[in-house]
């Protein structure tokens, strides 16, 4: 990694940083993750240096080098380490250089110096700088004759090729100075676009005439809390303006150190939201500017996603085209460079937009995109959060309440028994000896499934195997014999249990992957008792690793013939497969006690890793990054986002009133119907005339939240003749187009062009979190029952660890989560100050102090109670009467 001290002016770099030129963007699809990719390399190069230790008496691996001069006032380190030097027969000193590469033995022999220029560099540049002036190795000034052994193992068969280089030492000497200007100018950039941050930091002023009641709180609050170091939580209801209040003190902390702020946001919605208030800063003057990160598969401008130069005209010649095209700079000079700009500037000059928007992120000072980019462990965004520490980058989390759920999801990954032999259906195919291979692996895991299924715990480990016959494992390490250093990766060795199975499961007699592990009991067997069709269970990590390291190799194996036929990594079997249980055996390694592993006899059966609290994850990130804002309209309690969100103990929390007149809105609690799932069939009918009763009272756009699906198909249908209304119902999928609709629908009847709407609809969901309904949009929030989680077997697993953790298990697992959803979705009502509307919450566990005592202090004046009804028309014809009075007199007055 590339350091710079700037108070020192000192530049650390290591050799490889020197020798390495190429953009890697587009170079093809990899068949490992690079942290996978990495583990086999290091494995293969270690295990080679062990066997020349052996061979070679004077061998001696890992020997440091460091080499120092001067460069445009800069001092410069660099350092790096030799991989093997040694003596050879004829007196000469030998540096050899390792590197492992996927490709078949035909490969391999046809490599040479030019095939990989950054290995051949590297080997060079150490020579180089030995004789620069490097003393680490000791050498006299009498020193032999240097020679540069290239050692390329290619993967997976450890077949090796020793090429020797060339030396030139004055190309050697040219190319350290190139390096090292390319380097600082870079540096320099980076510096400048710092400085401009810097500078502009005073710039960054509020983008409206005035701020709202309580927003200038919030601003203050987020100041002292990032200038302190320290995190900070924001519970903000609708009208306070979150938004502005949260990102312009964000920004002025990240301009101060020359940083940037990411947005993380969990829809699409509030990246707009955010991209209007950048364009707002603009406008007041800010010189801020900012990219809007969209999904590849949505920014792709061909018909499939396969990003390789070979097969998209996009990606070749990527950065060329994108440096002479200037649409970086055009780009930039946009306050807000969105999907609409991009795809623009990449059409008309043939880039990809995906690409381009992720290299406009070190450009800009505000980077705005999905939770994945950040929390996600399969898809965060490398150059912000992975290869580089997020130092000068301020988080900002929108709707924070929703990254609870989210964290959770991203760390309770499953293996399927459906995908599992889909995946094998799709290999049966191919006749080859890797195809087999992978069969036998999907094999394995279908019968270690199906015995978990039929109640096996880990299975103690057989009786050791035979010895292997002379055609062994197709990936037995060949050195396995030989003594050697005992390795210092994270490799694990295969499982006694491992290596016999899969040998059997390898064999021509081997059962089919759909027959696998279901053989009947043997004669006499007492049947045993029926096992639960979800529950808890141990898996044997060694074996899910031991599969994981295999398919790896395959997965290697596979690219290296080329049996994947040009496809994209997104429809092969085989990477497929080896992601996901990739993806499965990470988290499982991660261990802790908020994760439970499962087996779900649903959906054709499953095993799932269940994440129960996901604040260590989270966390992680959190605090890794310059300073941590979360901001939601529903962030109470406080203290249970700051638990399950891993903000920590010395977390900032905040909460702000309302800054609109209660007299502007009316909150009724209708306590007779009950809307748990025992006896919500029989009281459908109180909560129909309750929706009828609420809408009679006035005319206008209203939403009937339901608490899920299941309960929205009951009650949708007893509402579809409502008198002057039309009845919209939510369908369990939307896409946005179908989305946009709706909302321009309700915007027609707000305008007079179109009957009034009643959209039913579920809390939680698209229409009920993350738009505005301002005006006439939206009158009324009818919400029906608190939309609790889902009572099941993984609900009450959370509940139990939450019980054990802080002794809360209920209000953690369920009722702190439901009742977000019903705050979000009366919410929907007041937008401005103008608005005047209505929520109605329908339900009798609303009327309970659990429940009640949940509710915005705002919506009472001394206690929840008061808010209970019996009579909802009555009372909301008094409101909306008094409110048509109360305009009715302020025009007389004017």
């Amino acid at each position: 990694m590339i350091r710079f001290d700037a108070q020192r002016r000192r530049l650390t770099l290591s050799v490889r940083d020197l020798a390495d030129e190429q953009d890697y963007r587009f170079a093809g699809p990899a068949p490992l993750s690079l942290k996978r990719r990495a583990v086999l390399g290091r494995v293969a190069h270690e295990d080679h240096q062990g066997s020349r230790e052996v061979a070679v008496t004077s061998y001696r691996r890992e020997r440091q080098v460091r080499y120092e001069t001067e460069v445009g006032g800069w001092s410069v380190l660099v350092t790096g380490r030799i991989d093997g030097i040694y003596t050879d027969g004829d007196g000469r000193t030998v540096i050899e250089e390792v590197k492992t590469v996927v490709g078949t033995d035909e490969q391999l022999g046809a490599i040479d110096e030019a095939t990989y220029p950054a290995y051949t560099r590297q080997l060079q540049l150490y020579r180089h700088l030995l004789e620069e002036g490097s003393g680490a190795l000791g050498f006299d000034a009498g020193a032999p004759e240097i020679a540069l052994h290239l050692v390329v193992i290619a993967l997976p068969s450890r077949a090796q090729r020793t090429v020797v280089l060339p030396y030139d030492a004055a190309a050697c000497r040219a190319l350290v100075g190139r390096r090292l200007e390319a380097v600082l100018a870079g540096h320099e950039a980076q510096a400048r676009r710092a400085a401009r941050r810097a500078a502009a930091a005073a710039d960054v002023q509020f983008p409206h005439a005035g701020m709202r009641p309580h927003q200038d709180a919030m601003v203050q609050a987020i100041e002292a809390a990032l200038a302190q170091g320290r995190p900070i939580l924001c519970s903000a209801p609708t009208g306070i303006g979150k938004t502005a209040a949260a990102l312009v003190p964000a920004l002025r902390h990240a301009a101060g150190i020359g940083g940037r702020v990411f947005v993380a946001t969990s829809k699409t919605t509030q990246q707009a939201i955010f991209a209007r208030t950048v364009r707002l800063l603009r406008e007041a003057g800010a010189p801020v500017r900012a990219v809007v990160l969209t999904a590849r598969e949505k920014a792709c401008l061909n018909e499939v996603v396969h990003c390789t130069a070979e097969a998209c005209e996009y990606a070749r010649e990527y950065a060329a085209k994108l440096a002479a095209s200037g649409a970086v700079e055009r780009l930039t000079a946009l306050p807000v460079a969105d999907l609409e700009a991009i795809t623009g500037e990449a059409r008309a000059h043939r880039f990809c937009p995906a690409e381009a928007a992720l290299d406009l992120t070190a450009e800009v000072d505000v980077v705005i995109g999905d939770y994945n980019y950040v929390f996600d462990p399969g898809a965060a965004l490398r150059r912000m959060f992975v290869d580089e520490e997020p130092r000068d980058v301020v988080l900002l989390i929108d709707e924070a309440h929703n990254l609870y759920e989210r964290g959770m999801e991203y760390y309770s990954p499953q293996l399927r028994r459906d995908l599992l032999r889909d995946l094998d259906r799709a290999l049966a195919g191919d006749a080859g000896r890797i195809a087999a291979r992978a069969r036998a692996l999907v094999a394995l895991l279908l019968g270690e499934l199906d015995r978990i299924e039929r109640g096996g715990g880990v299975a103690p480990p057989p009786a050791p195997p035979p010895p292997a016959p002379e055609q062994g494992l197709l990936f037995d390490d060949p050195q396995a014999g030989a003594p050697r250093r005992r390795s210092t990766s994270r490799r694990h060795d295969k499982s006694a249990r491992f290596a016999l199975e899969l040998e059997r499961a390898s064999g021509d007699d081997r059962p089919s992957p759909h027959e696998a592990g279901r053989a009947a009991p043997a004669p006499g067997t007492a049947r045993a008792a029926p096992l639960a069709p979800e529950r808890e269970v141990t898996l044997d990590v060694p074996f899910f690793v031991a599969v994981r390291d295999e398919l790896d190799e395959l997965s290697v194996a596979w690219f290296a013939e080329g049996r994947r036929g040009g496809r994209p990594l997104a429809e092969d079997p085989l990477v497929v497969l080896s992601r996901a249980v990739s993806r499965f055996v990470g988290v499982l390694e991660l261990g802790g006690d908020e994760f439970s592993t499962l087996f779900r006899a649903s959906d054709g059966g499953a095993l799932k890793i269940l994440c129960k609290d996901p604040s260590r994850q989270l966390g992680r990130r959190v605090r890794a990054c310059a300073g941590a804002v979360a901001v939601s309209a529903t962030l109470e309690p406080l203290e249970f986002y700051r638990d399950v969100l891993g903000f920590g103990p010395d977390a900032v929390l905040r909460s702000f009133p309302s800054p609109f007149d209660r007299r502007r809105r009316r909150v009724l609690v209708l306590d007779k119907p009950s809307t748990s799932y025992k006896e919500r069939e029989r009281d459908l009918p109180i909560v129909e005339d309750a929706v009828r009763a609420v809408v009679a009272a006035r005319a206008g756009n209203y939403l009937v939240c339901c608490p899920s699906f299941e309960y929205l198909d009951k009650l949708a249908p007893r509402l579809d003749h409502l008198p002057g209304f039309e009845v919209l119902a939510q369908p369990r999928s939307l896409d946005e187009p179908g989305r946009a609709a709706v909302l321009a629908r309700l915007d027609e009847a707000a305008a007079g062009r179109r009957p009034p709407v009643v959209l039913v609809t579920v809390q939680g969901g698209i229409f009920t979190e993350g738009v505005d309904y301002p005006g006439a949009l939206c009158v009324g929030a009818i919400i029906v029952g608190p939309g609790l989680p889902r009572v099941s077997f993984e609900r009450e697993l959370i509940q139990a660890h939450f019980q054990r953790v802080y002794g809360r298990g209920f209000d953690y697992a369920f009722l702190y989560p439901g009742m977000s959803r019903v705050i979000q979705a009366a919410g929907r009502v007041i937008r401005t100050p103008t608005d005047e509307g209505v929520v109605v919450l329908v339900g009798d566990r609303f009327a309970t102090d659990r429940y009640a005592g949940l509710f915005p202090r705002d919506w009472y004046e001394r206690h929840p109670r008061e808010l209970v009804c019996h009579d909802p028309y009555g009372a909301l014809v008094e409101f909306w009467q008094g409110r048509q009075d109360l305009r009715a007199a302020v025009r007389g007055g004017a």
